[in-house]
This record gives C-alpha cells, structure tokens and sequence, in this order.
C-alpha cells in the first residue's frame, strides 16, 4: 500500500518510527560489534587483543627472570610439599606448533601472580608430547626446571612408542592429540592425590587471579550441590570459553518463531481492543494500518532484536553457569577427580574408533552418555592465544590477520579481554 494512502496522523507515526528504527539500528550495531553471534559483528574489533597483551607481557617478564643462568627460584619446587598433598594438579600437554610456541606464556601466568601458599598448593606437570621432546623448542630453556614441578615425556608416562612413532609419521593430529591428552590427564592423576585436576593447551593464558576465582567457584560449586542448588554431578568445570557458539541455535529455532508469533499477535490483540474502546484512534489503527504494523514494523524490530545478537542481550553474569550444549574448547578444564578415572577409559577407547573424534567432542560424549553436567565459570579464567594450529594441515604457515595474539578458528574469549580491563569481579567478591 502506498504511503500517500495514509491520513496524516498514520503517516506521522509511520515516519517517527522510521527514525526511531533507524536510531536504534545504529545503536544496536554499536553494542553488537563484539558479539560474534551478530550480524554487526566485526572481527577486527571482536577479535582485538587488550587484556590479553597486558598479561602476554607480565608473563614474559616474569619469566625472563628465571630464563637467566644462577637465578633461584623464591620458592623452589623442591622445597613444597609433596605432590600427594596438593589442591590442584595442572597438567599442560605441549606440542611442537608452528610460528610460536606459548609454552612459557601459559606456564607463567598461571604463577605470576600466586603467592608462595598458593604456588605450593598447585602441581604443575609439561608432558612434552613428541617422540624427540628436544625438537621442542622450549625443551632446553632454563626456565622449564626451574618453575614447573615435572618435566615429562614420553619415555617417563609409559607412552606407547611404536604407536606414538605411526601417528606422527602419518601425520594423524586428531588421533595422537586424544592419546596425548590422556597421558597428560594420568599422570596428574597417578602423580597427585588432588581433589581437582586441571587440564590446560599450552596456548592459553591465565587473568591475574584466576587461582582465587576458580578455587572459590569449586567452594560456592560444592556447596551448591549440597544445598541442591548446582548438579549433584559434575564432569568438569570450564575455565575458557568462546561467545562464537553461544548466539541464537538453530535448534531453538522453533521456539524464537513461536514466541515471535505471539508478540505479533499481542500487538494486534492491544491494537483492536484500542480501537474498540477508544473513539479517538479508531481513524489512525484502521484495517490497512495494523496490516503494515504487524507485518512489517513489528517484525522488523523482532528482526533487529535478532540480528543484534543473544550475547549482547543476555550476556552470561559473572559466577558458576552449567554449560552443558554449546561449550568449547578443551583449553581449559578443571576436572573433578572422581570422574577421572571413567573418563581416562572412555580416551583409551576412542583412540581406535573411526572416524576419530577431536578430545573435546570425545569429552562432551561421555558427559552426555553418564548424564554428568558441565560447568563454566564466567567470565573465562583464560584466555586462547594459539594463532595457528598443525590442526589445519596447510603446506605453509604465515601470521594472517591484524593481530599476532589471536585465537585459531576463532576461538576467542571476547568477555575475557572486556571482564578484567574493567575490574568486574562483582560475584567473586561477594
């Protein structure tokens, strides 16, 4: 229908809601730049590193420290206590990756900030997952003995060599990536007797405080579950995750068209009973009138609700959140030891499996088979840094994009790089 078709007080309305839409469009496309769910969103500005380059930096000054020959570590491991009497066990599985290794960024900031009650409490173990650990490039560094509690390869976790030797002369990435996760997992297992074990990629990098944080959610967790207010059973709790897959599902589909529906609905529901009882609008809300508001003006703003994006309009609120659909990656995840055990089986027997499934999928699969839920912590605790992986077997490698500390494939924590410039720590500080 023509615009002219309108009486004057229909064509008023119709022209302040266009500028109204066309400011809320601007605006909405201003709050949703970082949202990777968006139809706004911009990966230059998404993907830029703030938070992240602050404590690429504090690590490598730390760790610079103990890169030097005759430097003594302020608390040497050899002065903890065992091994057996730990709160955590982190155990960092490291592999040969190409343009940059991570290695001493991730070890670092897991400890630069700890103090020396905090440092003991924690068993840091590097499994250095090739045949040849020298190849590494991080192997022979002064800094590795002497701020990592165990050094270990290979020939000391009991590793299937002739097995390791076929996958990496065949190149299978995904397959020894699940062996070599399972070997890193045991030997937290079989070398502490901690409560929690926490499982890092040797390309993530921790906040200033995540140790307090995550310690105090596994309290607030554990209460929880005796209060019956979180599961009773959990498999792991995530310490990284990525926005990327957290916008509208597409299986919810469904249920958005649903209640889609029904605001159109409402609105001409409130429109009809208005003209009925209201003289005065009963020559603006005529037939063709609400045809154009209810099937143009009220599902264009439905539409903009949507293309906004879900993470800019319920982000997650800091604390503990089950996250049992949608969680990615297997950066960072804290295990509850009791489930250890199962979960160890369930590795060993998809190594063989085809078609081979990567470690966080086979991970998700136990989960959903037990009926064990998952948990995340947000904001994240860590943050991926790893611009490349093997895992896209190309020929070459060269640094792609406008920043060098990026996360591949996308696998970026944006609330990371926001949470902590901001100081918001409202939930922990409760």
């Amino acid at each position: 229908m023509a615009f002219h078709h309108f009486n004057r007080k229909q064509r008023l309305l119709l022209t302040t809601y266009a500028i109204l839409f066309s400011f809320l469009l601007l605006l909405c496309r201003f709050w949703s730049l970082r949202d990777p769910g968006s139809l706004f969103f911009e990966s230059t500005e998404g993907y830029r590193p703030k938070y992240s380059l602050t404590r690429i930096q504090e690590s490598l000054d730390y760790l610079s420290v103990y890169n030097q020959t005759g430097i003594s570590y302020p608390y040497p491991p050899s002065d903890y206590q065992p091994p057996k009497d730990k709160t955590a066990c982190v155990g960092i599985v490291t592999v040969k990756r190409p343009l940059q290794q991570n290695l001493g960024t991730t070890v670092a900031s897991i400890q630069d900030t700890l103090t020396p009650e905090q440092r003991r409490a924690l068993n840091i173990q590097v499994l250095f997952a090739l045949s040849d650990p020298a190849d590494h490039p991080d192997y022979n560094q002064t800094w590795l003995s002497t701020i990592v509690d165990q050094v270990l390869t290979y020939e000391t976790v009991d590793a299937p060599h002739v097995t390791i030797a076929r996958l990496e002369k065949q190149k299978d990435i995904k397959r020894k990536s699940l062996l070599d996760y399972r070997l890193g997992l045991q030997a937290c297992y079989d070398r502490s007797d901690a409560p929690w074990i926490i499982m890092l990629e040797d390309d993530v990098v921790a906040q200033r405080n995540w140790y307090e944080h995550t310690m105090q959610s596994v309290r607030r967790i554990e209460d929880g579950r005796q209060r019956g207010l979180l599961p009773t059973d959990w498999l792991y709790v995530r310490l990284f995750y990525t926005e990327k897959f957290l916008g509208w599902n597409s299986e919810s589909w469904p249920v958005y068209l649903f209640w889609s529906a029904v605001t159109v609905a409402c609105v001409a529901w409130v429109a009809l009973v208005t003209r009925r009882k209201v003289r005065a609008t009963q020559g603006v809300l005529t037939n063709p009138f609400l045809l154009v508001v209810c099937f143009l003006c009220v599902p264009a703003l439905i539409g903009l609700f949507f293309m906004t994006g879900r993470v800019t309009w319920f982000p997650m609120e800091p604390g503990v959140h089950v996250m049992n659909a949608h969680g990615c990656c297997s950066q960072a995840l804290l295990y509850n030891r009791a489930h250890v055990p199962e979960l160890l089986r369930y590795l060993a027997e998809r190594e063989d499996k085809v078609p081979t499934k990567a470690v966080d999928s086979v991970i998700e699969m136990l989960a959903g088979k037990e009926g064990l839920d998952r948990l995340a912590i947000s904001p994240s605790q860590m943050q991926h840094v790893g611009a490349v992986s093997y895992k896209e077997k190309k020929k070459t490698w060269k640094w792609e994009g406008p920043y060098r500390v990026k996360g591949a494939h996308g696998v970026w924590s944006i609330g990371f790089e926001e949470a902590y410039t901001r100081d918001s720590y409202r939930w922990f500080d409760m």
